[in-house]
């Protein structure tokens, strides 16, 4: 089955250190196996909801933040039996690469792309779309033959982005902070809609919460961003599997 499984759906450190949610990553099946962004935990909740990391063909690692990339080199381990075998892709952004030891790096083939990239995994094309916040990072774009799977990474609102996100079949947008909580690096709510005006996915998944987002309520916060917009949002939570074989009407169905 072609799905996205959501490893951990926390963000931030204090979210991160309590594990009051996952920090785990996102987990793609699709004509390859991904993990984007295997943060604390990765690996544990990987096997914990029924995932195989040996069977793993790519790493994706967005940015330096110890809760985008502490995993990193365990799966890595995995994916490669053991380091037995020099198999699978690490695609990680330029100043994270440093965070990896070199007995790692040498077991896989490394992909180091700059936003705008495009390059293909398997059967899929990715691009690398850019972020805004206070250090590099990047966002990714999946081409899949089930629908363009969009994931923000940790990113301000910029209207420049906007064209990266339409055409998004499923947009995953790491939205930190609740509706009125206002900080220039990181999506809040109110950010979040004016992207979901703009883009109009046909599925609108926040994920990422940091403390004050959990506090509020992430599913309240959703439903507000699909009333303001109609957009179909929905708040992402740990262990939640998204079928990718449904057909809209089926999954928008499947989730209410």
């Amino acid at each position: 089955m072609a799905s996205i499984t959501f490893l951990g759906t926390g963000g931030g450190r204090f979210v991160v250190l309590s594990q009051r949610r996952y920090s785990g990553g996102i987990w793609l099946d699709l004509e390859c196996r991904i993990i984007i962004d295997p943060g604390p935990g990765a690996l544990i909740r990987a096997l914990q909801f029924g995932k195989n990391p040996q069977k793993l063909d790519a790493i994706f690692v967005s940015h330096k933040h110890l809760d985008h990339y502490s995993d990193t080199e365990i799966l890595i381990e995995a994916m490669t039996y053991g380091m037995k075998e020099d198999r699978g892709t690490l695609v990680i952004e330029k100043n994270t690469l440093e965070y990896i030891s070199d007995y790692h790096k040498k077991a896989v083939n490394l992909i180091i792309p700059e936003p705008g990239n495009e390059f293909n995994i398997g059967d899929i094309k990715v691009e690398t779309i850019p972020t805004f916040m206070h250090v590099d990072a990047i966002g990714f774009k999946f081409f899949s033959e089930h629908g363009i799977i969009t994931y923000s990474s940790d990113t301000d609102y910029n209207k420049k982005l906007i064209p990266y996100y339409k055409k998004s079949k499923i947009l995953i947008l790491n939205s930190i902070f609740p509706s009125g909580r206002e900080i220039k690096t990181h999506l809040n709510v109110d950010k979040v809609i004016e992207i979901a005006r703009n883009a109009k996915p046909d599925l609108l998944i926040l994920n990422h919460f940091g403390m004050q987002m959990l506090n509020a309520n992430p599913e309240r916060e959703a439903k507000r961003v699909e009333d303001k917009t109609g957009v179909k949002t929905i708040a992402a939570r740990d262990g939640m599997e998204i079928d990718l074989e449904l057909k809209k009407k089926e999954r928008q169905t499947t989730l209410i």
